[in-house]
């Protein structure tokens, strides 16, 4: 399968996930983005992207009861082998056999979808050994993160391969 079938895969998987939270998003909200001041949107901003990185660097220090503690009971990612569940997702990155050697996060926004509910995007550059054999990772990812009981839990994570050139 060529990447630009895969990018389309992906992105138009990941649309339609979307557009299907988004009314049950909308539904739970109790009230619109534009509602709330913007200088509270931009300080929960700041942490969503704050725990974003966290998230990151919980994953790469296998630090794994932090870095459950920040996903949702539903919570589920979507990558390169399909959509997995919150258990196999975690497991997946607190994986031994796969090292770091080097991860960049950059270009962080935040798009408030309701009150209650964000979209933090950004780039991912990353590079290290998986099983032993050398990775290298360039992807555009999402995370949707949603404030549940008065906390801010991730509910979904999708990666998207940047295109070759």
């Amino acid at each position: 399968m060529t990447n630009k079938r895969i990018f389309f895969m992906y992105t138009a998987l990941a649309t339609l996930l979307l557009n299907a939270a988004l009314p049950v998003i909308a539904a739970t909200a109790s009230a619109s983005p534009a509602s709330v001041p913007a200088a509270a949107n931009d300080i929960i901003g700041q942490r969503l992207v704050a725990e974003e990185r966290a998230s990151w660097d919980l994953a790469i220090k296998r630090n794994a009861d932090a870095y459950k503690a920040l996903h949702a009971s539903d919570f589920f990612t979507v990558g390169g082998a399909g959509i997995a569940a919150r258990a196999p997702s975690e497991a997946s990155a607190m994986d031994p056999n796969v090292r770091f050697d080097h991860c960049e996060l950059a270009g962080f926004d935040v798009h408030f979808v309701a009150q209650d509910a964000a979209l933090v995007t950004y780039h991912v550059k990353a590079n290290g050994l998986d099983h032993g054999k050398t990775f290298q990772l360039d992807s555009y990812a999402s995370s949707l993160w949603m404030k549940r009981n008065g906390q801010w839990l991730n509910v979904f994570y999708q990666a998207t391969p940047t295109p070759k050139q």
